[in-house]
């Protein structure tokens, strides 16, 4: 069993393992390990166990697994706690952005961008976009209703919000990562875990 993640929900379908079990770069341990090969950083290994993963071992190396959208972060910040100081806030949003990129599963995307944040915190990846995942987080199950309201400030003015629901959304779940490759656009479903809301990037091949 895995451990918890804070940012990525079901990590054994939705980010990438090693065939098999490998030695951990991090303990040694011959595990079921994540794929480490498309981490970033000067640092390289290539395969880490969930449990130095989830623990923080990467601190040790110049080696993170996402990029955090922190400049965003520190503006939500400054609007949630006016009355701090820009120093304290920026301290704040460092801390977060460290234990994000230090201790999440990785997610493989088309394109690169910044891990979303909501509410003066960052998102848990909750799955690939479908009509089915959107209804069933949606009030009264109306995902198209959700959808556009959800669109991060990154995609928000990117395309046509009705013609991607009823052309690019696949109707069904998309179960895990290997079904996503069969889509040449993706849509990747986060939430704010406090708060509820509902965050949506998507690229595309």
């Amino acid at each position: 069993m895995l451990p918890d993640f804070k940012f990525f929900d079901h990590p054994e379908l939705f980010s990438v393992f090693v065939a098999g079990e490998t030695p951990c770069d991090m303990c040694g341990q011959t595990k079921h390990c994540f794929d480490a090969t498309a981490f970033y950083g000067e640092d390289s290994i290539e395969a880490i166990c969930p449990e130095c993963l989830a623990s923080g071992r990467l601190q040790e190396r110049d080696i993170f697994t996402c990029e955090g959208d922190m400049a965003e972060l520190i503006r939500q910040l400054q609007l949630l706690y006016p009355e701090q100081p820009v120093a304290a806030i920026e301290k704040k949003a460092r801390e977060k952005t460290a234990y994000l990129e230090k201790t999440t599963p990785k997610l493989i995307t088309w394109q690169e961008w910044s891990w979303p944040c909501s509410d003066g915190g960052y998102c848990t990846f909750v799955g690939f976009g479908s009509h089915a995942l959107y209804n069933s987080l949606a009030e009264g199950n109306d995902g198209q209703w959700l959808f556009p309201k959800s669109l991060y400030h990154t995609v928000k003015d990117v395309g046509d919000w009705e013609e991607l629901w009823e052309e690019a959304l696949p109707a069904k779940a998309i179960p895990d990562f290997e079904a996503s490759r069969g889509f040449g656009t993706l849509f990747y479903v986060f939430r704010n875990k406090e708060s509820g809301e509902v965050v949506t990037v998507w690229d595309a091949a």
